[in-house]
């Protein structure tokens, strides 16, 4: 991920962090939106790898919520291969990441967007982790920040461009005329 994505890390706004991306206006009465997304982006990926971001939060958080590996009913199979690594920033909470490679089908992505949604909302499940779903053939990153929206960046515009073009009304209303133009002034030769 880093040899594409060389400024971007796990501690915060990805859409802020790197020039190509989407930022689409989810919502806690719509995040079938952010299954849509999913879909569309992983529809071909054979497969991909999920991230976990897990930092120390307030007890009433950690009591009333579980780490995206360790939330119920998300993953078909178990166990699964995890690699964890702990990252010390200089300016923020320590963090852990923990990840696997594994296939689009292997996991409920509807139910995980449903637990990130349900974070600081009423509902069951919720995940505390920040949590991204990265195709490393495609260059992209997927987030899901919580109920009111998701980020999606690429390393290059094309790779975006029919999720724009299909998805474009979602994208988030402050942002939509800065992604008509950059899309309509990037035009594919042809």
């Amino acid at each position: 991920m880093f040899s594409h994505f060389n400024r971007v890390d796990f501690g915060g706004d990805l859409f802020g962090q790197w020039p190509i991306g989407i930022r689409f206006e989810i919502g806690i009465e719509r995040v079938s939106r952010a299954t849509k997304l999913y879909e569309f982006v992983f529809a071909k990926a054979e497969s991909l790898i999920l991230v976990s971001q897990d930092w120390k939060e307030g007890e009433e958080m950690v009591r009333s919520s579980t780490p995206l590996f360790e939330t119920p009913d998300i993953f078909r199979i178990e166990p699964l291969e995890l690699r964890m690594l702990d990252v010390f920033p200089f300016d923020e909470a320590e963090y852990r990441l923990t990840w696997a490679r594994i296939a689009p089908l292997v996991f409920d992505a509807a139910r995980m967007f449903q637990a990130i949604a349900n974070r600081e909302q009423p509902g069951s499940p919720k995940i505390r982790s920040a949590g991204y779903a990265i195709d490393p053939n495609n260059k992209l990153i997927m987030h899901m920040y919580d109920d009111r929206g998701l980020d999606i960046i690429a390393a290059d515009l094309d790779t975006l461009r029919p999720l724009f073009e299909t998805f474009g009304e979602w994208v988030l209303e402050n942002q939509r005329h800065r992604e008509k133009f950059r899309f309509r002034s990037n035009l594919r030769p042809g």
